[in-house]
């Protein structure tokens, strides 16, 4: 119960952020931001499942892999129902602005690396850096730098790439990433861990505005990997 309760506040949260984008973007409908927090509000429970259900843990691991397979199976599901284009996505290899694009993948290694001489108190085990080198920059960057900015701005039908760069849909969508690892919900009460939320947050939105700047989630995809795995590697065998 305190998973559908978590998932169904986050849900509530996007939405009132993606009415807020509605303002600042004429594209955004009512419609695309209900659907929208819908999309993400679900992807949070079905992320979470295998810790509700031991059956559906069926990639075992300390990590949650099984979860972030549930939420890619998720995103191809909703990829399909939507006719949501692989250019409305950002589905593909080549790169506008490519020397930008390369380049700002030095940029995350420097952010995650900052993050974890701070943070971290020592060098991750290699389940660890498998995971964090995979799973949630694949996953996560399709979910909130992908198909939430498409749904948002109502490209369905496949519809094409928007020309320019949606801020108020990349700062909402960073909001709501932020959030989504800050919010939770436990036997009642409701916890707020505004600094698990924060860095996340600011990373998106370079993320964000990558993806549109390039037409493409490659570099959003690898920049999150490096990120995350230069975070766990940074703090060193003695933290």
């Amino acid at each position: 119960m305190d998973a559908a309760i978590s998932s169904a506040l986050f849900a509530a949260t996007c939405l009132v952020v993606a009415l807020a984008v509605l303002r600042a973007d004429r594209r955004v409908t009512a419609v695309t931001a209900a659907a929208t927090a819908l999309y993400l509000g679900l992807d949070d429970f079905v992320t979470g499942l295998p810790h509700l259900i031991p059956a559906l843990d069926f990639l075992g691991g300390r990590w949650n892999w099984s979860g972030k397979v549930l939420s890619l199976a998720l995103s191809v599901a909703v990829i399909v129902a939507l006719r949501l284009s692989p250019d409305a996505l950002g589905f593909r290899f080549r790169q506008e602005h490519p020397r930008l694009a390369w380049m700002s993948l030095a940029g995350f290694v420097a952010w995650g690396a900052m993050l974890g001489a701070i943070f971290q108190p020592g060098m991750a085990d290699p389940e660890t850096l498998a995971f964090q080198a995979t799973m949630p920059g694949l996953a996560e960057e399709i979910v909130y730098r992908g198909i939430a900015p498409a749904v948002l701005l109502g490209l369905i039908n496949s519809r094409p790439h928007v020309s320019d760069v949606p801020w108020a849909v990349i700062i909402g969508t960073s909001l709501m990433f932020g959030v989504w690892h800050a919010l939770s919900f436990s036997q009642g009460s409701i916890d707020f861990e505004v600094m698990s939320g924060l860095f996340p947050m600011i990373g998106s939105i370079a993320g964000g505005w990558l993806r549109f700047k390039t037409r493409s989630l490659l570099i959003p995809v690898l920049g999150h990997a490096l990120a995350n795995v230069a975070f766990h590697v940074a703090g060193g065998p003695g933290g």
